[in-house]
């Protein structure tokens, strides 16, 4: 029985909550994406794009924009390419600037060294 001390509401674990131990059902993407096509008879997507052109022909625009930031957000993620690629330029400068940032790190002296050349 949960006690009324406010501290103890607040958060931390509860005895019997979250999944049980063992358990396999687990709701993932793949699992939505199957059983909507078994209920649905088609795949998701397919029954999404007839969606957005029906709005489109019923000249619906509110369901329209919804469909279109749908579709966008997800294809707009597939479609970014960035090229994460460093020329030898870029990497020798870089080195360098390492380089040189450690040499400074190295030979900076410090408060300990500062205090032993003031006596």
């Amino acid at each position: 029985m949960i006690e009324k001390d406010s501290k103890k509401l607040r958060g931390g674990a509860r005895p019997g909550a979250g999944r049980p131990k063992g358990s396999t059902e687990r709701i993932t993407a793949r699992l939505i994406l199957e059983t909507a096509e078994k209920v649905i008879g088609k795949p998701l997507l397919v029954s999404i794009l007839e969606g957005y052109h029906d709005t489109l022909l019923d000249g619906d625009r509110r369901n329209r924009t919804v469909y279109e930031k749908m579709l966008l957000d997800k294809v707009s993620t597939t479609l970014l390419d960035v090229d994460v690629s460093e020329s030898e330029d870029l990497v020798t400068l870089k080195r360098e600037a390492f380089a040189a940032a450690i040499a400074a790190a190295v030979n900076r002296p410090t408060e300990l060294d500062s205090k032993e050349a003031t006596k």
